[in-house]
């Protein structure tokens, strides 16, 4: 596990955070060894239903992630641009990541995708399936635990490119 000051950051969006509270496992973000998720209060503002809400403010009370907000001008500056590209909260994602050096945590695709590899470079937007894969690896769920939730976030209309994270580690799934 990395030290503490060596954690990936994520800046998580809405639409990760809603796809797990859907499916109860908004815990894993405090599961993950080497990797601290924040939200920006824009994204925080996108999780509209209070039930929802309440569970993230209770993610957040359990230091499973943490508030974050525009501490730089730059921040600004750059949230200010992309607001006119792309949604208020993906916007405070990415600029908040691209000033700090940080990943963004988001399932948006097409054009935020492309910013974000634009502004980020390679590799830095973690997505929740990665989440998964991540918690699968870490021990915190197994393939089987990983699918249902799969499977329910389909039934939610939230389609993953695979069949099974089996199929995406090269394991059988196996209850723990």
């Amino acid at each position: 596990m990395a030290a503490p000051s060596e954690a990936r950051v994520a800046v998580a969006d809405a639409s990760v955070l809603i796809n797990l509270i859907h499916v109860g496992r908004l815990g894993l973000l405090g599961a993950l060894p080497g990797y601290k998720f924040v939200v920006p209060p824009g994204v925080e503002a996108e999780v509209r239903i209070p039930a929802q809400a309440q569970e993230l403010a209770h993610a957040v009370d359990a230091g499973h992630a943490e508030r974050t907000s525009f501490s730089r001008t730059e921040e600004l500056e750059a949230y200010a641009e992309l607001v006119h590209t792309v949604g208020r909260g993906e916007a405070a994602c990415l600029a908040i990541a691209q000033v700090r050096g940080w990943y963004v945590a988001s399932d948006k695709r097409r054009r935020f995708l492309r910013l974000a590899q634009e502004r980020l470079g390679p590799g830095r937007v973690l997505n929740t399936a990665g989440i998964f894969v991540l918690a699968i690896r870490a021990g915190a769920l197994t393939v089987e635990e990983s699918d249902r939730s799969k499977r329910a976030l389909e039934e939610r209309r939230f389609k993953m490119q695979f069949s099974s994270f089996g199929d995406v580690l090269g394991t059988e799934p196996k209850e723990r």
